[in-house]
């Protein structure tokens, strides 16, 4: 404080002086300042090495400078540091014995640069705590029991260390899984979730072997010793691969065909076409089974007879074939193959037949019609056509009546004789209920007169 208190009166003192040299300084700026061996002031440039009050003038400001210089320190510390096998000095850790050297901060901050002679001669002791499944080797040795074991390491020559084992055995006990894995026709598994394989898990862990398998192959796989519930896992993998069949079904059919899959039926109603459908069908062991199905379907003939159903007794029946496949075969049942036959001298009921067959996509098909040439079961046609027309010919439901005389009764009969309508007065008769074939429709007129014509009836 008194060596402040000179320079400043110093400075007073200067001032007058310093104001005739540059009477414009009218501030004063005053810094107290702490440094390490030197000192570099901005002020003016000028490296100090020693403590001291200083002062420069710049423009109209008188700055003063009252400076401490610190030392740097070297310490030389000659008498020898006894230590064990090792010595912590400073943020170091000594293993060899010797010089050494390190810097410090003194309490000015500054380096102070400390060098000691360090003599190790002393035993490093160490302590491993340690659990083991079964045993454990240790510096050679196979430890097998619970407790504290103490060994001397002379790896190191500079020196010995002991060292302390704290061991904790565990007898292991073994789980043993059973585990079945079971496909449909699937040979091979890796057991790896990143696989698109079947997968084999076993107490919440994927197994990451591979294995192969078929119906009773079994393979055993160490599942690893895990050290904190310190058992091994035993493994036995059965594979069960179940097959599933694959069924090809040709179905070349007329009309119509119907397969039976699991109870429940489907048809399929394809004309002219080929059609492939693919169906899977449960089997008994759980797989399934692959039905496809190859179906080609071609319509059959529509077959139909025409000409005199009703005869006189002794008279000749005319009759013609007629069917809607161009290259149809017929075959009546007097084995005649011609598309007409001529029966001859009939004198009660005869039952005829007309089959009709072709073949279309490499299917044959083949249709049959039946009709029954009658004399005089139900009367002859007394009324000629330009009288009286029936209409439409073939039909799909009804027909109509033509004739400008009056209708007293219309009855339509089936081939076997039989009356299946009666509609008395009409001029319209619905056939729809019917079933599709031939029909005989007498038509009794007012005036006495009766016809008879044939229908065919296809809906």
């Amino acid at each position: 404080m008194k060596k402040r208190l000179f320079f400043l009166l110093l400075a007073a003192m200067m001032m007058p002086l310093a104001m005739n040299a540059q009477h414009n300084a009218s501030v004063h700026i005053d810094t107290t300042i702490d440094a390490c061996v030197s000192y570099i002031w901005p002020v003016n440039g000028v490296t100090y090495t020693a403590s001291g009050a200083y002062t420069a003038i710049v423009g109209d400001t008188l700055y003063i400078l009252d400076l401490n210089i610190h030392p740097q320190y070297t310490i030389m510390i000659s008498t020898p540091i006894a230590g064990g096998c090792t010595y912590q000095w400073g943020d170091s850790t000594l293993t060899t014995s010797g010089l050494h050297t390190q810097t410090f901060k003194s309490v000015d901050n500054c380096d102070s640069i400390v060098t000691i002679n360090l003599n190790l001669t002393g035993t490093a002791t160490k302590l491993y705590t340690v659990t083991a499944c079964d045993s454990l080797v240790w510096k050679g040795d196979t430890l097998r029991t619970t407790g504290m074991t103490m060994i001397t390491d002379t790896t190191n020559p500079a020196c010995d260390s002991l060292l302390t084992m704290d061991l904790t055995i565990i007898q292991h006990t073994q789980k043993t899984y059973d585990t079945v894995v079971t496909a449909c026709n699937r040979t091979r598994f890796r057991f790896s979730a990143s696989q698109s394989w079947t997968t084999v898990t076993v107490d919440g862990t994927v197994m990451t072997s591979e294995a192969y398998g078929n119906t009773t192959a079994g393979r055993r796989i160490m599942h690893p010793r895990t050290a904190e519930k310190c058992y091994d896992s035993l493994v036995t993998v059965t594979f069960n691969i179940k097959s599933y069949g694959i069924n090809n079904v040709i179905a070349r059919e007329c009309d119509e065909f119907t397969f039976t899959v699991n109870d429940s039926t489907e048809k399929y109603y394809t004309y002219n076409a080929l059609d492939t459908v693919t169906l899977t069908k449960e089997a008994a062991n759980g797989c399934d089974s692959l039905i496809i199905l190859d179906v080609k379907i071609v319509s059959s003939p529509v077959v139909s007879i025409e000409g005199d159903l009703r005869v006189k007794p002794g008279s000749d029946a005319v009759l013609r074939g007629k069917c809607d496949k161009a290259n149809a075969n017929f075959l009546w049942s007097n084995g005649s193959t011609k598309d007409s036959i001529v029966l001859t001298n009939v004198t009660g009921n005869v039952d005829v037949y007309l089959t009709a067959s072709s073949t279309s996509q490499g299917i044959q098909c083949a249709s049959t019609t039946y009709v029954t040439v009658m004399a005089n079961l139900l009367g002859l046609d007394d009324v000629d056509n330009d009288i009286l027309n029936v209409y439409p010919n073939p039909t799909c439901a009804k027909i109509n009546i033509s004739t400008a005389e009056t209708i007293k009764n219309v009855s339509v009969f089936n081939m076997m004789g039989q009356q299946v309508i009666n509609a008395n007065t009409a001029n319209e008769v619905d056939l729809s209920t019917l079933t599709n074939g031939n029909y005989v429709v007498r038509i009794e007129l007012a005036n006495g007169k009766v016809s008879t014509r044939t229908v065919v009836l296809s809906k």
